[in-house]
């Protein structure tokens, strides 16, 4: 069975259709990113604007939502987000994307660019929002539902996928 991550970079290569190579149009289209990117802050809390700076309200807000500590909460990060593509394909589109607006790689390195594969546009490693999902792990305590499967597949113990909101098992860290 394919992983989400292989079944995403599938549909990139296939661009979507099945067939033939091409890029999402947000690593293309300024416009369309940016309205992407606006949705992922407006409906996800992308963020924090500067990940530089200390944002201390920014984190302690995700660490209340998430019910965890400030610090593990910074820890839940795009850069390690199961939906944050890096992957040479999606960076050489990004690198096409920018194209003459300066040095593409250099752009792609200072921000360690990746691609959302959740709100669809060029998203920074070192930010965060309320849509982080990591693949999961064997110490992950999950206990699948009745409709947790599509029909006719089997899930066997464990989800491909884990969407983190709020702690552990709801239990403050």
């Amino acid at each position: 069975m394919a992983t989400v991550k292989e079944t995403m970079n599938q549909l990139m290569k296939d661009g979507g259709e099945g067939g033939g190579d091409s890029c999402p149009s947000a690593t293309q289209d300024i416009t369309i990113n940016l309205k992407n990117r606006a949705k992922a802050i407006s409906d996800a809390n992308y963020g924090p604007e500067n990940p530089d700076l200390p944002n201390t309200a920014f984190w302690k807000k995700k660490a209340d939502e998430w019910t965890v500590s400030i610090e593990d909460a910074k820890t839940s990060r795009c850069g390690n987000c199961a939906a944050f593509n890096q992957d040479d394909s999606m960076l050489d589109c990004i690198e096409k994307g920018i194209g003459g607006e300066g040095d593409a790689e250099e752009f792609i390195e200072k921000g360690d660019l990746g691609y959302c594969e959740i709100f669809d546009f060029k998203c920074a490693a070192s930010r965060t929002c309320d849509a982080w999902v990591t693949e999961s792990d064997e110490g992950d305590d999950y206990e699948a539902g009745d409709n947790s499967a599509m029909e006719g597949e089997d899930m066997h113990d464990e989800p491909m996928l884990v969407i983190k909101i709020g702690g552990r098992n709801g239990n403050k860290s």
